[in-house]
């Protein structure tokens, strides 16, 4: 088993294991006669901290379509736990508040105080969960479904003045597979489609994991038409899946792979602009180039204006200044962001949207699918309608 999938595998199971052990000592005193079946409550949680885990590393394996639906399912169950759990706590802790602050007279009273006690917990602890689940089911059956066009103008010093308002769709993280069902896909296709563009983008992450979904992704990326051509680049899934598959089964479809390599864009207008594109981090665990600005540069002439696809956003702190836009994509935008707050921004500067990183404008793309829980919440599928102006 590869380093990462070891390390992911220890952090799922330990974050997991947190998680449940706080929501089997809510059950607990919430709802006293479960005590009596206390090994039953925690070997029942014991059995879901490990469900997510080992349905991930089955499906992996198999490439089990059933167990891929398992492992949908319980990472869904997971993530309900794990935005259940910190509110669960701050539950029980102001139960006991109100017992210390009105402590009973009597000891009979102690049975009154107890069970109000207990009623806060159960009230408190139900809407907490309750909430969780209904905010994950409605990002399973909504949200995930809810595309959107995200449009940015963004100013770009040396392009030709005939070019004031070229336009370039971005789309994103596709994961054809498991849980980018044909559908789906068309679904976000259809939303690219209904987008007038000179030039369409993909950045990175088309496949998920599994070779077989290449030829259906191939096939339905090959109807994407755009005036200019269409173009993309590896993600980290891309890797996971079998780049050199992907690239070849993406070119026979029309598409330009670039990997760190550059083309230059209506030439014949002005000169154009330089379009760049460079491989992922993760090809260097595989001995692979990884990202490669230097050569994807040397392909074109250096008086051009310069747009970098490169699919972490976390690389243009290498670059920045070097080029005038960089399209990214690879964080889905947080994916489950509930109650307006983005954990994700803990973890990671660059999140969604636009930001400007020296001289560089950043745009980070939200993308079509989904990784773990098959659910969006505040973060709906992108596709990117960039419109450059002359500076």
């Amino acid at each position: 088993m590869p380093a990462r999938s070891i390390v992911l595998t220890v952090v799922l199971l330990l974050v997991s294991g947190l998680t449940h052990g706080l929501l089997g000592m809510w059950l607990l005193d919430a709802f006293p006669k479960l005590r009596a079946r206390k090994r039953v409550v925690y070997g029942v949680l014991a059995s879901l901290v490990g469900m997510a885990t080992v349905t991930r590393l089955l499906t992996i394996a198999t490439h089990s379509e059933i167990l891929g639906s398992i492992f949908a399912a319980a990472m869904c169950e997971l993530i309900i736990v794990l935005f259940s759990a910190v509110p669960l706590v701050l539950v029980r802790g102001v139960a006991r508040l109100v017992d210390s602050i009105a402590p009973p007279a009597t000891k009979a009273a102690t049975e009154t105080e107890v069970s109000r006690r207990q009623a806060i917990e159960r009230v408190g602890g139900v809407a907490v969960v309750g909430a969780t689940a209904s905010l994950v089911g409605w990002g399973a059956l909504v949200g995930r479904h809810d595309f959107v066009v995200e449009e940015v103008a963004v100013r770009i010093v040396g392009l030709p003045r005939v070019l004031d308002g070229y336009t370039i769709a971005q789309i994103s993280d596709l994961h054809v597979g498991l849980l980018m069902s044909e559908d789906d896909l068309t679904e976000g296709l259809n939303k690219l489609a209904s987008t007038p563009s000179d030039l369409v983008v993909i950045t990175g992450d088309i496949l998920d994991f599994d070779p077989k979904y290449i030829p259906l992704a191939a096939r339905l990326l090959s109807k994407i038409r755009a005036r200019d051509g269409v173009f993309a680049i590896y993600g980290n899934h891309d890797h996971y899946t079998g780049a050199s598959a992907v690239g070849t089964a993406l070119r026979a479809a029309g598409i330009d792979v670039l990997v760190n390599d550059g083309r230059v864009i209506r030439a014949k207008d002005g000169g154009g602009f330089a379009l760049l594109g460079v491989d992922d981090l993760a090809s260097l665990r595989s001995g692979g180039p990884g990202p490669r600005l230097d050569r994807a540069m040397s392909a074109v002439p250096d008086d051009r204006p310069r747009i970098l696809l490169s699919h972490q956003p976390a690389t243009v702190d290498i670059w920045a200044g070097r080029v005038a836009l960089q399209l990214s994509g690879h964080t889905h935008g947080g994916q489950f962001n509930p109650f307006g707050l983005r954990p994700a921004d803990l973890i990671m500067h660059y999140v969604a949207g636009r930001y400007e990183v020296g001289k560089t404008s950043l745009w980070v793309n939200r993308g079509f699918g989904v990784v773990g829980p098959p659910a969006r919440v505040g973060a709906p599928p992108e596709v990117t309608k960039i419109v450059l102006v002359a500076a």
